[in-house]
């Protein structure tokens, strides 16, 4: 079988950030609005800060023109701060213009003006992920350090009116990172931003508990959830009955091996498994390739998109080992993914409607 990705991730930005969150893995520049070249070595590995051209993108996105009918989404985010690229809304433009369904990006919408959100709507954005992790001043600039809550938040009530305003096809999902620091804000976060959205434009609230990124973020025991050891447990019963019921099997079942499939994320997300190896390729801005979201510091260099088939990536290596290990009830065997916790958060996020 062929796999083809349903969920494309080109990070536009890398390391370059206007906020200190300390759930972050990311070592960003001590000045966020210069674009030096900055190299950082992490476990001997260098992810130098840039912002993607966009004729590397272009490149790139266009690489994936014959498979736009299957790829339900592009999300133009990574290690750093989209809205720093400032030839973001260009990009976005493209993707449309070449058949990419839904394009969408998340933001700390720091720098989320009114003409920015103008040029992204007029660009044919789909989809903005405001990351606000809570409900007061001092609890999301706990969290997220360097921000603004107040501008933040009008910035995006902002961005709200002007969609609606001129009807543009833009839903707004508001994101909180549940941990230990804006659990109890929940559900009056919730209520708070509800009466903000628009259901009929698709809007919603996610919560997601916090994860640790592969095993990578300092402290994380004292950020996660009270319950989060009791989630665990459940998503693994989940996911080990996918697997005894064959699940997995049926999910990327094909009558011939030369057949395409395309995964959906969600589908994955349900039976507990790692979307990221079945459904979803990120791409740095390089154009390398990662093995999945939580591989920031680029761990496995699996090949480059501008000088490479990027389906031909998705189907050799280490995405075919690490699937088999999942399918086969095994993912604990690995490595990289025996510590994380990613799958865990996603299995339990949480959508209000």
């Amino acid at each position: 079988m062929i796999y083809i990705p349903s969920h494309i991730q080109i990070e536009p930005v890398n390391r370059f950030c206007d906020a200190r969150c300390p759930m972050c893995t990311i070592k960003f520049v001590p000045d966020f609005t210069k674009n030096a070249k900055d190299e950082f070595s992490y476990k001997g590995i260098s992810r130098p800060a840039e912002i993607m051209s966009l004729e590397n993108f272009k490149i790139i996105a266009s690489k994936f023109e014959p498979y736009v009918d299957r790829i339900r989404f592009l999300t133009l985010h990574g290690c750093g701060e989209p809205l720093l690229d400032k030839k973001l809304s260009d990009k976005i433009k493209f993707a449309k213009d070449i058949g990419f369904k839904e394009v969408g990006f998340s933001s700390n919408c720091s720098i989320l003006s009114e003409d920015t959100s103008k040029k992204l709507l007029e660009a044919g954005l789909n989809c903005i992920i405001p990351s606000i992790d809570g409900l007061t001043k001092e609890v999301h600039e706990a969290i997220r350090p360097r921000t603004d809550y107040e501008k933040i938040v009008k910035n995006v009530q902002n961005f709200i009116k002007l969609r609606d305003q001129h009807n543009f096809n833009c839903k707004v999902l508001v994101r909180m990172v549940r941990q230990q620091l804006n659990n109890h804000q929940w559900e009056d976060y919730n209520k708070f931003w509800r009466k903000l959205l628009s259901t009929n434009k698709g809007d919603n609230v996610l919560g997601m508990a916090i994860h640790n990124t592969g095993g990578e973020v300092q402290n994380y025991d004292m950020m996660k959830v009270n319950n989060f050891n009791s989630l665990e447990e459940d998503h693994n019963i989940h996911y080990t009955n996918s697997v005894k019921n064959g699940l997995f099997d049926k999910l990327v079942e094909t009558k011939e091996d030369d057949d395409e499939i395309c995964v959906k994320q969600s589908d994955v997300e349900k039976l507990g498994g790692c979307a990221d190896l079945f459904s979803r390729l990120s791409i740095f801005v390089s154009g390398d390739v990662a093995l999945c979201a939580a591989d920031q510091a680029e761990y496995f260099k699996l090949g480059n998109v501008i000088n490479q088939d990027p389906i031909e990536i998705f189907n050799t290596g280490q995405f075919s080992h690490y699937r088999k290990k999942w399918m086969s009830g095994n993912y604990k065997d690995l490595d990289h993914c025996k510590s994380c916790t990613m799958f865990t958060s996603r299995f339990h996020k949480t959508y209000q409607s």
